[in-house]
């Protein structure tokens, strides 16, 4: 899940070290992933829910960026349940404008 430096801020808040839970992937700076899952994901539920990065909020919408446009992940056992709003495409939208000019900065 891509992350935002404000993501990164609000999770060091709850006294987590940098190191354990991002991963830097040619400039996006990402969640770490531990056997396929989220290293918050501690098998049943996020033990930072209330304080998730903005990806995460949006989830199971994504950009796939191959295709070029929003989904829903494949993966979600529950993306059926999901509808596709205006407002969480606009929010989809924003996140993605985000995370490249924070990106660009970086490089």
């Amino acid at each position: 899940m891509p992350l935002l430096n404000k993501d990164i801020e609000r999770i060091k808040r709850l006294e987590m070290e940098y190191d354990h839970f991002v991963i830097n992937k040619d400039g996006w700076l990402q969640l770490k992933n531990y056997d396929g899952k989220c290293v918050f994901n501690d098998g049943n539920h996020c033990t930072i829910y209330e304080k998730r990065p903005e990806g995460c909020q949006l989830y199971p919408l994504i950009y796939d960026e191959e295709k070029n446009y929003a989904t829903l992940d494949e993966i979600c056992p529950y993306g059926t349940e999901f509808r596709i709003s205006e407002i969480k495409l606009a929010k989809l939208r924003s996140l993605i404008i985000r995370l490249n000019d924070e990106r660009d900065r970086r490089k």
